[in-house]
């Protein structure tokens, strides 16, 4: 039974949703998904693998932004349901809450009697503690969300944690959640990895331990904890941190650092197309987020083979690192601990060599293969409720 499937992603840079919708486009396997239509901003298209056999830009049907409050998200639902009328797919995926949404309300309202995926990338629930104020806006997003995973035939989340937040906070029916961790190209990040950089030039030459984040530069990337420990790894043994992203916090971020005189220590690169060789020569990656549904950049540096420490925030780092045989979690919030079990690894070189061979094998199971097929097993129960029926 070939399907033809509708993507709506609508973000304007590239991240981890935005390399799991790559991914897709890459890796579906054409004999199942005869056809896929792309709707995104204009501006994301070109980030993207020309993959798809269709383009609609969002901004022809006047779709934008995300959650703002209840009249619009009924407006952009009614538009949703002219995108849906206008491709006619037999499934729409939403990749993120809000085009998750848009497809749900959108066939609710009149956009056909296609099946609906939600792909929720992160724990909501753990956002929304963190980054929202007031009864009445936390009321609106979590009624908007509930609605969602009930519209929705199917909710995809790639982290058991995050599944259950949706039954618990959400309250989502469990056979409605599909757990589909994401998935990585390891031959494609081996090759990628050997392209030659230049920014390591003097620590080869002193053999000065080298430190590596990838992170947006924003707040609930916690980024802030990350450079208070590197401050305390710093004062023990003198290090090199890599931080490779941008984003709104860059210069206060900046000015700490400078503020600590530590400027020559930590580089702060923006944007990387190619982040694998950086991954590659780093001693350690560091992981710092208040909350993640994943945590994508763990799974490149384990495929760059390199050594992970990870605070042990909701929900991915500890699936991802498999409760710790995989790479090293620290506490939240907690700058002693994170600068500890760096050290320790720096310290231990044969102990960082043994964690970085047990990662690369963790990589290897984490195929992107694997979950564009799991993704398009989920199509297909979908299309053929008795196929369902079987495997459940």
């Amino acid at each position: 039974m070939a399907i033809h499937l509708l993507i709506l992603h609508i973000a304007y840079v590239f991240g981890g949703a935005e390399r799991t919708t790559a991914n897709l486009l890459h890796y579906l396997d054409r004999r199942v998904i005869r056809r896929i239509t792309l709707a995104a901003p204009g501006v994301l298209q070109p980030l993207l693998p020309p993959c798809h056999d269709d383009f609609h830009d969002t901004a022809a049907y006047g779709l934008a932004g995300g959650f703002e409050d209840r009249r619009k998200l009924l407006a952009d639902g009614r538009r949703a349901a002219a995108l849906l009328r206008a491709v006619k797919p037999d499934v729409a995926l939403g990749m993120m809450h809000y085009p998750s949404a848009l497809v749900a309300l959108g066939r609710r309202l009149g956009g056909g009697r296609m099946k609906i995926v939600a792909s929720f990338r992160g724990p909501f629930f753990e956002y929304m503690r963190y980054h929202e104020r007031g009864f009445q806006r936390r009321l609106f997003l979590r009624a908007a969300v509930t609605g969602t995973a009930l519209l929705a035939d199917r909710v995809i989340v790639p982290s058991q944690g995050t599944a259950d937040e949706l039954r618990r906070r959400f309250f989502t029916p469990t056979g409605r959640i599909a757990v589909i961790p994401n998935g990585i190209d390891l031959a494609e990040v081996t090759a990628a990895a050997q392209a030659d950089i230049s920014e390591f030039a003097d620590c080869d030459r002193d053999e000065t331990p080298v430190l590596c984040a990838i992170a947006r530069l924003a707040p609930e990337k916690n980024l802030g904890l990350l450079l208070e420990a590197f401050r305390r790894i710093h004062a023990v043994q003198p290090a090199l941190l890599l931080i490779l992203g941008d984003g709104p916090e860059r210069a206060a971020l900046e000015a700490q650092i400078a503020a600590w005189g530590l400027t020559g220590a930590v580089r702060f690169l923006g944007h990387r197309d190619n982040v694998y060789p950086y991954l590659r020569r780093a001693d350690v990656f560091i992981h710092t987020c208040q909350f993640e549904g994943f945590g994508y950049t763990m799974l490149e540096a384990l495929a760059c083979g390199t050594a992970v420490v990870a605070t042990d925030c909701p929900y991915g780092p500890r699936e991802v690192l498999g409760g710790g045989d995989y790479g090293v979690l620290t506490p939240p919030g907690d700058p002693a601990a994170l600068a500890a079990a760096v050290l320790r690894l720096l310290n231990d070189p044969a102990g960082r060599q043994a964690l970085a061979a047990r990662g690369l094998a963790r990589a290897r199971e984490l195929s992107v293969q694997r979950m564009a097929d799991a993704y398009a097993a989920e199509f297909l129960k979908l299309r053929n409720p008795e196929r369902e029926r079987q495997t459940a």
